[in-house]
């Protein structure tokens, strides 16, 4: 039987089953396709096209069924293993589905097919380390294949596996040296394991290959605290920054990128020479709504209260907010290193569940938190060594502690602060990849979201039963044994589970723009550093010297 022919077949025989499950018995219509299979002119890839073409079409049971039947004539067909694991996992029985996925890979450990869903499934149960071992199994069965090789590098990274990805990363820059995105992307794995000598070769290698890279001029000047004003990065930055040519992304963070190297040699003039065009050029190229920042808060100060679902006592997520640049990565990666927690860094998923929420009015319905609190417990538990408490520290989530409050009634909350016009300086000399981090290039704009963030911390103090634990990131560094003792006294912690002088080891992930500073002593040199930059950027003085923390 020809292929046209063998798909004509296939059509006829979906079509057929469809019409009597639809207006008779399941069962029969089952009972009957499988007979009609069973006469000899039907191999393998028949029932492989049928339970496929079934699976499609929605009828995954049946789908499960039928292959099932297919694997007693023909066990060892990796295809049919493949497609009933497929067919198991969208009827959401996920213990056989890995158990077909499995028995697809033993045979053809080279199936693309069978490896990425049994990842993407085991992704979804937050098996991360799991699904990254599978994908790894794969990559290695087709290193010479580019495109698969860059597909599953941007998989394992998104997982948050960045050492396995760093492998992939780096055997890919090897094989192939002269690709710019490769090159990138090992360099940023290095820089977020802080591992800086070769994520610095690897960005600059990159930058030279491709100056489109455009975060790659960001993060090369993350590698590194400038101290020479001679630094062979100095020329390439300043060559990106002034060559308009360049797009706009690149040169951008070329300009961000320069200005930190002039505030590490303490040159403010220069630095806040080249910020003031170069946040007006993110600006135009990244806008941002103050109407609807406002419109957030407003609403969110009118919201009803939300039920509060029953806590489990075995899991307390942590949750590190306020505005950015106020220590909140340094208090993650201090809290860390003591044992007994996990930080997954920032995470998305508050917001995005709540706009999953908010959208059909279901904020108040007990059933849809429910499952959106399984879903964020099972994302945030992942498959490590299970402990009490995970820290989620995406400073913004400061926004949905209403959401947080009734999904997680026992999560903690530790509100960073500081200085306004330190963090104001902070905010405006950095670029943000995330869109919700545009407000950053207008100190107006700054001064609108740090009303708005005061406003609404107001509210949830006066409004939600949620403990709050303020640190002030000034005292943090002026007394870091005194602060990180009040941490641990407010999760109920052992006395030294938080060591005041254990900085991120290389081997931690920070992703943040604090990934040099977090990895070094704790010091008092960022208090009153918008003082330095007072005769350049006098705004900073009238819009935040005297303004309240929040």
């Amino acid at each position: 039987m020809n292929t046209t022919s063998t798909a004509a077949s296939i059509e006829a025989l979906v079509a057929e089953f469809a019409a009597q499950a639809t207006q008779g018995s399941q069962f029969q219509a089952l009972t009957a396709l499988i007979a009609r299979l069973s006469e000899p002119l039907h191999d393998a890839a028949s029932w492989a096209g049928v339970g496929d073409a079934l699976i499609r079409g929605r009828f995954a049971e049946p789908a499960a069924a039928l292959l099932g039947a297919a694997l007693h004539r023909y066990p060892q067909d990796v295809e049919l293993h493949y497609l009933r694991g497929n067919a198991f996992r969208v009827s959401q029985n996920h213990v056989e589905a890995e158990q077909d996925f499995h028995s697809a890979l033993a045979r053809n450990p080279g199936h693309r097919q069978a490896a990425l869903s049994l990842a993407f499934m085991l992704r979804e149960q937050g098996r991360t380390n799991a699904a990254a071992a599978v994908v790894l199994a794969l990559w290695r069965q087709h290193e010479a294949d580019l495109e698969l090789t860059s597909t599953l590098l941007e998989f394992v990274r998104e997982l948050g596996a960045h050492a396995q990805a760093r492998i992939i990363a780096d055997a890919a820059r090897a094989r192939w040296p002269q690709h710019a995105r490769i090159a990138a992307v090992a360099g940023e794995l290095a820089l977020a394991l802080g591992d800086f000598a070769p994520a610095h070769s690897d960005l600059r290698r990159a930058i030279e290959l491709d100056p489109g890279q455009s975060a790659a001029f960001l993060r090369l000047s993350y590698c590194q605290r400038y101290r020479d004003p001679a630094d062979p990065d100095r020329l390439l930055l300043e060559d990106a920054w002034r060559n308009t040519q360049l797009p706009a992304p690149s040169r951008i963070c070329a300009g961000f990128a320069l200005a930190k190297l002039h505030d590490d040699l303490d040159d403010c003039a220069s630095a806040a020479s080249i910020l003031r065009e170069a946040n007006p050029m993110a600006r135009a190229e990244y806008p941002w709504s103050g109407e609807r920042w406002n419109a957030l808060i407003d609403g969110q100060i009118r919201q009803p209260a939300l039920p509060a679902l029953d806590a489990d006592p075995e899991f307390v997520p942590v949750f590190i907010v306020g505005l950015p640049r106020t220590g909140t990565t340094l208090v993650a990666t201090r809290l860390a290193q003591g044992g007994g927690v996990h930080d997954r860094g920032e995470l998305n998923w508050i917001p995005a569940m709540y706009e999953h929420l908010a959208a059909p009015r279901a904020l108040a319905n007990r059933d849809a938190l429910e499952s959106v609190a399984r879903l964020i417990r099972t994302q945030m538990r992942r498959d490590d060594k299970p402990t009490r408490f995970y820290v989620d520290k995406n400073p913004l989530n400061f926004r949905y502690l209403n959401l947080i409050g009734a999904l997680f009634p026992n999560a903690r909350i530790l509100h960073c602060r500081r200085a306004p016009a330190d963090m104001a300086l902070s905010l405006w000399s950095q670029h943000f990849a995330h869109a919700d981090l545009r407000f950053a290039y207008d100190l107006s704009t700054i001064a609108l979201v740090a009303d708005g963030h005061a406003r609404l911390m107001a509210h949830w103090r006066a409004t939600l039963p949620l403990p709050v634990l303020d640190i002030d990131y000034e005292a943090l560094v002026a007394d870091p044994a005194a602060q990180l003792r009040r941490v641990a006294d407010f999760l109920q912690l052992p006395d030294g589970a938080i060591a005041a002088d254990a900085a991120a080891q290389s081997g931690s992930v920070i992703t943040t723009a604090s990934v040099w500073q977090a990895r070094q002593p704790i010091h008092t040199r960022a208090i009153g550093r918008w003082r330095r930059y007072a005769a350049h950027i006098p705004e900073l003085g009238r819009m935040f010297g005297e303004a309240a923390t929040g």
